[in-house]
């Protein structure tokens, strides 16, 4: 006998094949339910990216013949480019990248190189005045050490940034005596910078920093004070000498204070033989005596570790 298929047997097949029915269906128009079931829920599509070309224009294996003036060379890529004895004014480098590049002995003033990246690059001899570097990245280039002492940027965290890099850039070509003048200037750029982010009243630091942030950098401030006045952040022999001198003149004074019948010189030469391990007078009390051998052996770690790093050559 013929049998002749109806709404209801289409919802018995939907539901046999896999979907789960409920009691609610009834209540639906069969086109709504079967919709449901072949499209499903309506689904958001993510917008495309938009993007656009950045890629430079290489320049490679080119010299300068003649002195250049207020030129744009931004994002453009200078490979193997060569210059000798010329003088670039107001010429824009922005954003470029310069790879092997030979410029000894050049001038350049008041040059714009923010966001350049230097490499393998021979700047030996080259004079700059007035120039911006920020935001650069340097690395195995030439470069005269003079160049910290000129071309730092205003800003104390960009020129510390920039310092950093040249540091690295110092270490590749094996010029220590310029590593360690870069390391100095870093720590001291570094505690401007920590110092302004917790205290200053400039607008920029107080929009940008603001309670936890200024907290952590008032916490982050006095760690590298106090480690500033222990050894200059690892950077001053004559900081931890001082210090040994001033736990020796504390001590002699308890010492002093304490001792009958010892006067303050000599109480201060008892301190400074124990320093040393050798006793001036006699036995000191075991309490003064750990007073100074402890920040001794520390003293003299901090020492070793500056020696090293000042003297080392890797």
């Amino acid at each position: 006998m013929p049998i002749r298929k109806t709404r209801r047997d289409k919802t018995v097949s939907a539901t046999q094949s896999g979907r789960v029915s409920c009691g609610w269906e009834s209540n639906i128009p069969y086109f709504v339910r079967i919709n449901l079931i072949i499209v499903g829920p309506k689904q958001t599509k993510t917008p495309p990216m938009e993007l656009r070309e950045n890629k430079k224009e290489k320049i490679e294996d080119k010299e300068f013949c003649a002195d250049l003036s207020k030129a744009d060379l931004s994002r453009k890529e200078f490979v193997r480019v060569y210059a000798v004895d010329k003088v670039f004014t107001d010429v824009v480098f922005r954003q470029c990248v310069l790879t092997s590049c030979y410029f000894r002995n050049c001038g350049f003033i008041n040059c714009d190189f923010t966001g350049a990246s230097i490499k393998d690059c021979n700047f030996r001899g080259a004079q700059f005045e007035k120039c911006n570097f920020r935001y650069t990245i340097w690395e195995k280039t030439l470069l005269d050490e003079r160049f910290l002492d000129t071309c730092l940027p205003s800003e104390e965290n960009l020129a510390r940034d920039l310092v950093r890099s040249l540091r690295t850039n110092f270490a590749q070509i094996g010029n220590y005596e310029a590593v360690n003048k870069a390391a100095a200037m870093e720590v001291k750029l570094t505690g401007q910078h920590l110092y302004n982010a917790a205290y200053s009243h400039q607008s920029y630091y107080r929009a940008k920093y603001k309670g936890q942030a200024r907290l952590a950098h008032v916490l982050r401030h006095l760690r590298w004070k106090a480690l500033e006045l222990l050894w200059g952040n690892g950077e001053s022999i004559f900081r931890v000498a001082l210090t040994g001198l001033v736990v020796i003149i504390v001590v002699a004074v308890f010492y002093w204070c304490n001792t009958a019948g010892v006067s303050l010189p000599e109480s201060f030469l008892e301190a400074l033989g124990h320093f040393w391990g050798v006793q001036y007078r006699g036995p000191m009390p075991m309490t003064y005596g750990v007073l100074l051998a402890v920040p001794r052996y520390v003293l003299i770690g901090l020492f070793v570790a500056i020696m090293v790093k000042r003297l080392s050559r890797r």
